[in-house]
């Protein structure tokens, strides 16, 4: 899960950007977030950004190099089968991905 928002996070992000990563507990369970300053997704991308095969607009998806569209898909069904969830939402500059896991029982 970490390993492909962080791929995708420097693969879309500028070379003059930055990624972050962050970490915290709350009552529920553990969550990490992943932001970067890739420019942001298209508000009508965000809905399926975790859909099988969907890549995005071609400003973001660079020809050379680019996944099939699976590895945000993937980290939703690993994030749900560990009972948890996945989001992203825009930024001023870029983008944030959270994924929340629930404590265990």
């Amino acid at each position: 899960m970490v390993a492909n928002l962080l791929l995708n996070a420097v693969r879309y992000t500028p070379d003059d950007g930055t990624v972050s990563v962050t970490g915290g507990s709350d009552p529920d369970g553990a969550w990490l977030a992943v932001a970067d300053t890739c420019g942001g997704i298209p508000e009508a991308d965000l809905p399926r950004v975790f859909d099988v095969a969907f890549r995005g607009e071609r400003a973001r998806t660079p020809a050379e190099g680019a996944g099939g569209g699976l590895g945000l898909a993937i980290v939703r069904g690993l994030v749900e089968a560990h009972g948890g969830r996945v989001a992203v939402h825009n930024t001023p500059d870029g983008c944030r991905f959270v994924v929340h896991l629930p404590s265990p029982a």
